[in-house]
């Protein structure tokens, strides 16, 4: 047994002795402690597009940071990580796949508007992109019809760009037109 199971156990075990006042008490001191505890929870227990907003910016200012201020860092990294926090946290197939759609769509907008010599960053938007392919194409297929029309202008905003990204993205749209939706 691995320390962090043998803690959690010793934990949990405790959390079970716990009134629900104490529960949430003890949600609520985790809420305030960080602005990450504090997305997590909203985005557990808020549904909407209220918690999707703070993940976001999150993604935009990684993936499109503001020059004007001289933060010029770009972060693919902290950009997928929103993604798969909000994933965890929220448990909900459509805004995650909103989320996964705007990391593209954010990326592809500093392409077009700065231009990018950077294969990497290509192929990051490429392969979360794959990824939003391979969910609509599979589980969460009956959300094709919700993201068809973002898709598509995604795809038009790709054609113009570099080291294939265009025309990858239209090779998995017209295999997603094949699917029934």
């Amino acid at each position: 047994m691995s320390n962090n199971s043998a803690e959690w156990k010793t934990i949990s075990g405790q959390l079970g002795s716990l009134s629900t006042k104490d529960l949430v008490k003890l949600v609520h001191e985790l809420y305030e402690s960080g602005d990450s505890n504090r997305r997590f929870i909203t985005a557990r227990f808020i549904k909407g597009e209220a918690s999707l907003k703070k993940y976001k910016q999150q993604v935009h200012r990684a993936l499109y940071p503001d020059f004007d201020s001289g933060k010029t860092d770009i972060s693919i990294n902290v950009a997928r990580k929103a993604i798969s926090d909000f994933e965890k946290a929220a448990c909900d197939p459509q805004q995650t796949l909103d989320l996964m759609i705007y990391f593209v769509e954010v990326g592809t907008r500093m392409m077009q508007d700065f231009g990018m010599d950077y294969e990497a960053f290509y192929d990051s938007m490429e392969s979360m992109f794959k990824r939003v392919f391979d969910r609509l194409k599979g589980k969460d297929r009956e959300l094709l019809p919700t993201f068809w029309a973002r898709l598509k202008m995604l795809e038009r905003a790709a054609r113009n760009t570099g080291y294939g990204y265009g025309d990858n993205l239209a090779d998995m749209m017209e295999e997603l037109s094949e699917v029934p939706h």
